[in-house]
């Protein structure tokens, strides 16, 4: 993967624990639904992920939890889990292979690289890569892209 491109995403879903918060309470909600994400999911193998909506006003929504195909949802068995939808659609991504506390940095250079391009980040932001036992893993980070208007 170069360091930064352009893809075509195919629409999918991130089901696991909603976070609907004001940003400045992400720090410690989202753990905590990643905490409770563990405690229900067991040894699921599938690629964990972190859909971020921002809703505006600061207010975002997130969801933490299992990366399926549309198809696959019913299959994953989590109390009080949501099935969020990850559009399909043109998406800037690139891998992180820092530490988790820099991914917030990584997604600035991949929100600037988009404005220098001329494209307009939607509202959708996507995390995959992450371990339920905490251990360090590459990332791949995205931004949805929304079309010219």
């Amino acid at each position: 993967m170069r360091e930064i491109e352009i893809v075509d995403r195919a629409p999918v879903l991130v089901v696991g624990m909603p976070v609907l918060a004001g940003f400045h309470e992400l720090g410690t909600l989202v753990p905590a639904a990643w905490r409770a994400l563990s405690r229900s999911l067991g040894d699921d193998d599938r690629p964990l992920a972190e859909l971020s909506v921002d809703l505006g006003d600061g207010r975002y929504h997130e969801t933490v939890g299992v990366l399926v195909p549309l198809e696959d949802a019913a299959r994953v068995r989590v109390p009080g889990a949501v099935g969020s939808l990850v559009p399909g659609g043109a998406w800037a991504q690139m891998v992180h292979d820092g530490p988790v506390h820099t991914i917030a940095e990584t997604f600035g250079r991949l929100l600037a690289w988009a404005a220098e391009q001329g494209a307009r980040p939607g509202p959708h932001k996507l995390d995959v890569g992450y371990r339920l036992d905490g251990a360090a893993e590459r990332h791949t980070l995205a931004v949805e892209l929304s079309p010219a208007p």
